[in-house]
């Protein structure tokens, strides 16, 4: 199940359904950058690599997606009510803009009654 509804999703990962938010990665396509910013980009054995500076190291797989995202909250069905139970992260739904807020109730109504209807079976 993925249901996204503008920067905001449910999908099913790790064994959970979680609701997600998107936003644009700023590193996506930056090697050049950091080089320029002075990061030393390292080689690894595995063959990966990462570019450090003296205070932190950034993964390859950091310039990778055009997106990254953060969890807002984790539904969990739960059989003996029939319906889902949501636990948010800290108050990161609180934080949501306006219209984030608006897509994530809509994505939690449309997912909470899909993942019902899916695990009544």
């Amino acid at each position: 199940m993925k249901i996204r509804l503008g920067n905001i999703e449910c999908r099913f990962s790790q064994e959970r359904y979680e609701i997600i938010k998107w936003y644009p990665n700023n590193y996506f396509g930056a090697e050049e950058r950091m080089i320029e910013e002075g990061y030393e980009r390292v080689e690894h054995p595995n063959g990966e690599f990462s570019f450090k500076n003296p205070y932190y190291s950034i993964h390859e797989s950091c310039f990778k997606n055009p997106e990254s995202c953060y969890t807002i909250a984790t539904l969990h069905y739960d059989k003996s009510e029939g319906c889902c139970d949501m636990r948010t992260v800290g108050s990161r739904l609180l934080e949501l803009k306006k219209q984030d807020r608006k897509d994530f109730f809509k994505v939690y109504k449309i997912a909470e009654k899909s993942i019902r209807k899916e695990l009544k079976k």
